[in-house]
């Protein structure tokens, strides 16, 4: 269950002790849970929206095409199971019901401010779906008129989701409304004893949905079989989180981009990658499909270059962060370029890219140490204050060469703008975040004293605007 400031992570736990919690999901996080975990349900409750991207409607759509059983309620969740039922999405609960009816509307109902997790989430301000049900209550017990509990409701919805306080509504039953000293505290003592909490009550009735669902899968007739996107299958490729088994987590993208810029046979890695892409893209468009022999000596090949028996392939290739499906795209890639000599051409790297540089290194044996590595890199760089110094990118790059990385060229930029392209590392503004981090690490690591360096006398134009889903 993704929950945050909805429930208090104490009561949840007291309702479904057996049930793993998560904070607020956000983008990638829901499909990333089905790998890590292999759930029988996710409920998704509480997500984040502002400081990165909300989770995607096709990773809900992914999951509940591999079986997990998806519920939604009281926040985030309601609004995408109010999005996402036609599909087979389980909505509970008042809010849900509302943006389904339509009866509501924005998504800013939903949304509040709260601490982080070592807060408990604790919410900071307060939800205008609660707001709303909280003063139609205090119209019914006869502490406000119907006038007044709408007029107070338009001044809360009137304000910025993240400045809107329980308080704020007897602020302005005085300013607004003028209610003299006695109506105002009778009023702000309603509200301390009987405020109605919707998002906690939807998001009981969540935890209770999980606990009566089929112990079984979903059924296969009412999965939604997940649509071809290539939004969603680059995010699948570069944002699914490794590493867990190290304690480490890292994108399958981090660990590409820590290999490329430290390993000097990464162009040799991303020249494999284009000619297994373009050869099974050809073969496609000539007809050419692998038998099921095929197949069976593609499992064979890889699990010899694993260093594993053929029945062991599947263990180690959970070992190596690839599931099922991953599995069985390596095997018909594999048997497909068996029936073919040679055959390259300049293709775009497809969704699926990342993946197929880093099995690539799986077969070289060095996926699994360059995923420690670049783990421990974004771990020690998170919390450094050498992140933070504006070194430029030439004497970034002068600076990671000095601590044994590649050396990208500073003289020649059509040069270095090429191979950050055929690396596959985005721009120069992605390069130095990737190469600050290192080093930054780097200084963390060995206990460095603040970088003192001398610009060169031409600096590298740099525009710091990540182009990745997460950021740096």
């Amino acid at each position: 269950m993704f929950l945050g400031p909805s429930l208090e992570r104490r009561e949840a736990e007291r309702i479904y002790p057996e049930a793993i919690f998560l904070p607020p999901a956000a983008v990638s996080d829901l499909i990333n849970a089905v790998r890590r975990f292999r759930p029988h349900a996710i409920a998704l409750i509480d997500g984040a929206f502002m400081q990165t991207m909300a989770t995607y409607h096709k990773e809900i759509i992914d999951a509940m095409s591999q079986g997990v059983w998806v519920v939604g309620a009281s926040s985030m969740g309601a609004l995408r199971a109010a999005e996402c039922d036609r599909y087979g999405m389980i909505g509970v609960g008042e809010i849900y019901e509302g943006y389904a009816s339509g009866a509501i509307e924005d998504d800013d109902e939903v949304a509040l401010s709260h601490l982080a997790e070592g807060f408990g989430f604790k919410p900071v301000t307060e939800a205008m779906v609660n707001i709303r049900a909280s003063l139609a209550a205090a119209r019914d017990a006869g502490v406000l008129t119907g006038d007044e509990a709408e007029r107070l409701i338009e001044l809360q919805k009137a304000r910025w989701f993240m400045d809107r306080r329980r308080a704020a509504s007897v602020e302005d039953a005085v300013s607004e409304l003028g209610f003299g000293k006695e109506r105002a505290e009778r009023l702000r003592q309603f509200i301390q004893d009987e405020w109605v909490d919707v998002k906690s009550q939807d998001a009981r009735l969540a935890l209770e949905t999980l606990r009566e669902l089929p112990e079984g899968p979903m059924p296969e007739a009412e999965r939604t079989p997940l649509p071809a996107a290539g939004v969603y299958m680059q995010l699948v490729d570069r944002d699914i989180t490794v590493g867990w088994q190290d304690d480490l987590p890292v994108t399958r993208d981090q660990v590409w981009r820590y290999f490329a810029i430290n390993n000097e046979r990464a162009r040799r890695v991303m020249d494999e990658v284009f000619l297994r892409m373009a050869a099974v893209d050809l073969a496609s468009d000539l007809g050419i499909k692998a038998t099921a022999e095929d197949r069976e000596l593609a499992s064979r090949k890889i699990a010899e270059d694993l260093g594993v028996e053929t029945e062991q392939l599947a263990d180690r290739a959970r070992e190596l962060d690839l599931d099922e499906k991953a599995l069985r795209r390596w095997i018909a890639e594999e048997a497909v370029i068996a029936k073919l000599i040679r055959y390259k051409s300049n293709v775009r790297l497809g969704p699926y890219g990342i993946e197929s540089a880093l099995k690539v290194l799986a077969r070289m044996g060095e996926y699994e140490s360059n995923r420690r590595s670049a783990g421990l890199i974004e771990s020690l760089a998170d919390d450094s204050g050498h992140y933070e110094i504006p070194l430029g990118l030439s004497s970034a790059i002068l600076l990671h060469a000095e601590i044994g990385g590649i050396e990208f060229p500073i003289t020649d930029t059509e040069k270095l703008d090429r191979q950050i392209a055929e690396l596959r590392l985005g721009d120069r503004g992605e390069l130095y975040e990737r190469l600050i981090s290192q080093i930054a690490a780097h200084r963390e690591l060995f206990d460095l004293p603040q970088i003192r360096l001398v610009p060169p006398e031409e600096e590298l134009s740099v525009e710091r605007e990540p182009q990745t889903s997460r950021g740096k």
